[in-house]
């Protein structure tokens, strides 16, 4: 146990989730793609953690306060999206049976660089984050592994290399953790514990859809540059989710509306003092969803049905849902207040051809811009050119067409 006295403790550890609250927010509106992939890990303070982090690469992100509040926001920042790419490359997953120490190093070696690359925003040659190093007070000399002989290499092929090149014997650490006592490693001079964890073939699941819609939150908001190269084609060739659509449905949703919005046009004034730009927070009473149903000739009656549950799945957690049916027009706008009696009846008009550029349209004229549209459709359609700013979701049968942009989740045949 830290022999911190428990109101300094408490007040240490309220001052740095703070600051990693803070940091979350700069990553949802400065970097989508690590913000999002950061939002769905929970960030558990650890005052016996003998390490500045650890993470289960699914759940959870432990941090020693007592250790972390050494760090600049700029190294806390790096911190944060280190413990993430763990999650973001599987990295435990992916050992199958390597020596512990040298595939440790390996995969550091390679998010290090990865996150190296994360760049400010307007200035594309400069890092966002600092990597923590130098002597630590509690943790002795931090050497982050950065090498550039291993740029452009995935932590498979760097782990080649140091079994020829390094002879070291395995430093293990024993840590308590949610009530557990796991027995982990860490690599010379490495500022994380890498747990052994096995991911159950649910988590693997779990970890997929999240990196798919993290992928497309990069896509919809304009900085892409941020996601790491080759992602995005690993994620589309994984192609249908591996979880049943109707929860990867839910939690897209639950996922775009945030109790509260940030933006950088109105800036944290405490952190702006201090020459941090940090997105302000901008309070939200109410979300905005918009649901585009497609009632063409091609869309069956079961598939329709199997909307019309979800619908109201969805109406009972968000009100505030708008529902747009047509097929090449909108021929019907269903506002929130009529959505319970609209699901009641349920008659879809339509049945002709597909055309998604009026329902674009239809939301642009009305000065709309949803939280997340979701289109159920099966995207044998015609689109606009360009990606609306805001997330989009496709809900879409076995037998679909391609979407031009957004994130496709593909329903049971």
């Amino acid at each position: 146990m830290s022999d911190e006295p428990k109101d300094h403790l408490r007040e240490i550890a309220a001052a740095e989730a703070q600051r990693f609250s803070m940091l979350r927010m700069q990553m949802l509106e400065c970097h989508p793609f690590w913000g999002h992939l950061l939002l769905q890990m929970r960030l558990v303070p650890a005052p016996d953690l003998d390490a500045l982090a650890a993470t289960d690469c699914v759940r959870h992100i432990w941090y020693n306060p007592l250790h972390t509040r050494s760090l600049t926001l700029s190294q806390l920042g790096f911190l944060l999206a280190h413990e993430v790419g763990h999650s973001l490359f599987e990295t435990l997953e992916r050992a199958r049976g390597r020596n512990p120490y040298l595939w440790n190093c390996a995969t550091d070696y390679a998010i290090n660089r990865v996150v190296s690359l994360i760049r400010k925003p307007g200035e594309p040659h400069a890092s966002m984050y600092e990597p923590p190093s130098g002597r630590h007070p509690a943790l002795g000399d931090l050497r982050p592994l950065m090498d550039r002989r291993f740029d452009g290499l995935i932590a498979e092929a760097i782990y080649e290399r140091l079994v020829s090149e390094i002879t070291a014997a395995i430093e293990r650490v024993t840590i308590h953790l949610a009530g557990v006592d796991v027995t982990g490693v860490v690599p010379h001079g490495g500022f994380d514990v890498h747990l052994p964890l096995d991911l159950s073939e649910a988590d693997q699941h779990v970890l997929r859809a999240r990196l798919g819609l993290a992928v497309n939150a990069g896509r919809e908001s304009a900085k892409r540059g941020d996601v790491p190269a080759g992602l995005e084609r690993v994620v589309d060739q994984w192609g249908k989710p591996h979880v049943p659509w109707q929860r990867v449905l839910h939690r897209y949703v639950g996922e775009a509306t945030t109790p509260d919005d940030f933006s950088l046009s109105r800036p944290n004034r405490r952190w702006l003092a201090e020459g941090f730009l940090v997105p302000g927070v901008v309070p939200r009473d109410e979300h905005d969803l918009i649901v585009a149903v497609d009632t063409s000739g091609s869309m069956s009656t079961a598939a329709l049905a199997a909307i019309g549950a979800e619908l109201a799945s969805l109406a009972a957690i968000e009100p505030n849902v708008t529902v747009l049916v047509g097929d090449a027009a909108v021929n019907q706008v269903v506002p929130a207040r009529d959505l319970r009696t609209f699901l009641g009846g349920l008659r879809l008009r339509g049945g002709g051809g597909t055309d998604h550029r009026p329902v674009f349209a239809w939301i642009e004229s009305a000065r709309r811009r949803p939280d997340v549209f979701i289109g159920l459709t099966d995207l044998h359609s015609a689109f606009p050119d360009r990606a609306p700013r805001f997330p989009v979701l496709w809900v879409v049968p076995k037998d679909h067409g391609r979407a031009p942009w957004g994130r496709v989740v593909e329903m049971e045949a």
